[in-house]
């Protein structure tokens, strides 16, 4: 456990909000009807969104409220989370090089 009590349940919520907008990332983009522009509105938030969540959670929740010498497990969710992030910014780079539409 990384938190504890009601920050923890915030930040699980937090969680689950994340992998909803994944599954609607993907959902829209192989959608028949999804254009360039929400591929585009899609990137960017894709590509600011979660590097600010990043930050956020390490400095104003984690270093504050971090239960003392989870510093390791934090990092290893970090480095999924990092890595789902990528993985879905990708695809989201991919499908608009690969568009008819461009």
């Amino acid at each position: 456990m990384i938190y504890e009590g009601s920050l923890d349940d915030g930040v699980t919520l937090f969680i689950y909000f994340g992998l909803l907008s994944v599954v609607i990332t993907i959902w829209r983009l192989t959608a028949k009807n999804v254009t360039q522009r929400e591929k585009y509105i899609l990137l960017g938030a894709w590509g600011i969104l979660p590097p600010i969540w990043f930050l956020v959670e390490y400095f104003f929740i984690f270093i504050p409220y971090g239960v003392k010498g989870a510093f390791n497990y934090f990092q290893y969710g970090q480095g999924v989370a990092s890595k789902v992030w990528g993985a879905v910014f990708a695809l989201i780079s991919i499908s608009l090089y690969s568009s008819k539409d461009k």
